[in-house]
């Protein structure tokens, strides 16, 4: 992975921080995503929600079976009755979410799953071969596309679109504020003898990823920064305020919201909406690194070996799916989301099941403030 990108550098002279990004984690021979399943849980690098169990899965099961009973009968009343439904789920690494979401629905909702297809988009044939041996005995009913436009080509989604923690993964564009000139500038990666160090990029410009459609990218990030609504707060900043910009996780937004015809779209994941994009708290901006279970210090050292993420903004999302005609049902912090479901599990325990020690110590973590409760918000929109 050095090697890949110190070759890329010496071409160039520096990266910006979205190209190191991208390679770190997606170059498909060594990234970070691609060299190992267990990246995720006890014996990776950090936890996430389908870590602490089954449970996150199962009440996502139980309201994704509510929507599609909506979507069902939304479909028989334009006289559709056996038009087939989808879940989309985006980013499903090792398919273990997607293992507990089929497993309830076979479970407790078998009359939802002979009527629907689970489609899983992930460009990656090395995950994607990952899913398929976790999902085998689920294969009628499971189907695997590489990008947007194949979904597209395939008639588009009627049902649920879902991403968890994925967002975050997007390579994110690394500016900061010049006080002396009044401008922003962008940081980006050189070599220093065998490091890697940041380094002040000659003018702000959009790195075209190849997760993405050059075509659709922004034109360039100083048009960004000046027409954004905290924009008219630049020059009070301090020397140095950083900040991210995410424009592929805005533009890969978006494809998701024209490929949902009907039904829902919602994201699980850390970030910030615009009141706090903006924050003393984080002169630094957001971009971390973790590697076994904690921080690293330098985002930069050892590519391909450890995590790189950045807060999502969800106020820059909840746009992106609107300005493709969705309407915004909720953005709210993933304690209070999941408890909202558990309440209505407990009035139909004939279906969900039984509230046990197990599924209340599961709910405890996913909800609690204190653990990914507060740490992580929800994003719902939708088309009827």
């Amino acid at each position: 992975m050095e090697e890949i990108l110190r070759e890329e550098i010496a071409r160039i002279g520096s990266v910006p921080c979205a190209r190191f990004m991208e390679v770190a984690l997606y170059q498909p021979e060594h990234g970070y995503y691609e060299r190992d399943r267990t990246v995720v849980g006890q014996r990776g690098d950090f936890y996430t929600s389908v870590s602490v169990g089954p449970l996150f899965g199962q009440m996502l099961g139980f309201q994704f079976a509510e929507w599609l009973d909506a979507c069902g009968m939304r479909n028989a009343e334009r006289g559709q009755p056996d038009a087939p439904l989808q879940i989309v789920e985006a980013g499903a690494h090792d398919g273990q979410l997607a293992e507990d979401i089929l497993n309830w629905l076979a479970r407790h909702r078998p009359d939802v799953l002979p009527r629907i297809e689970y489609w899983i988009l992930d460009p990656s044939l090395r995950r994607q071969g990952w899913q398929r041996g976790r999902l085998s005995r689920f294969a009628p009913h499971v189907r695997w596309f590489a990008n947007w436009a194949e979904i597209q080509q395939a008639g588009g989604v009627t049902g649920i679109i879902f991403a968890n923690e994925l967002l975050d993964a997007f390579p994110v564009h690394r500016v900061a504020w010049r006080a002396a000139e009044q401008q922003w500038f962008e940081w980006g990666v050189r070599t220093a003898g065998d490091r890697f160090i940041w380094t002040r990029l000659p003018a702000l410009h959009l790195n075209v990823s190849a997760l993405m459609d050059p075509s659709a990218a922004l034109s360039n990030l100083d048009e960004s920064l000046r027409a954004s609504s905290w924009a008219s707060l630049a020059p009070v900043l301090p020397d140095g305020f950083i900040l991210e910009l995410n424009p592929f996780a805005e533009f890969w937004w978006g494809l998701a919201a024209r490929s949902l015809r009907h039904g829902k779209l919602l994201t699980f994941d850390y970030g910030h909406t615009t009141t706090d994009v903006i924050h003393p708290d984080k002169p630094h901006g957001t971009l971390r690194a973790y590697r076994d279970h904690h921080q690293v210090d330098d985002i930069l050292a050892s590519p391909g070996t450890q995590d790189i993420t950045a807060h999502v903004n969800f106020a820059a999302i909840t746009h992106a799916g609107e300005r493709a005609g969705l309407l915004t049902s909720e953005l709210v912090g993933q304690g209070r989301y999941l408890t909202n479901i558990a309440q209505r599990t407990m009035q139909q325990t004939a279906v969900f099941g039984e509230w046990h020690g197990e599924r209340v110590r599961q709910f405890q973590t996913l909800s609690h403030p204190d653990h990914l409760g507060r740490s992580f918000s929800v994003l719902v929109q939708e088309r009827s």
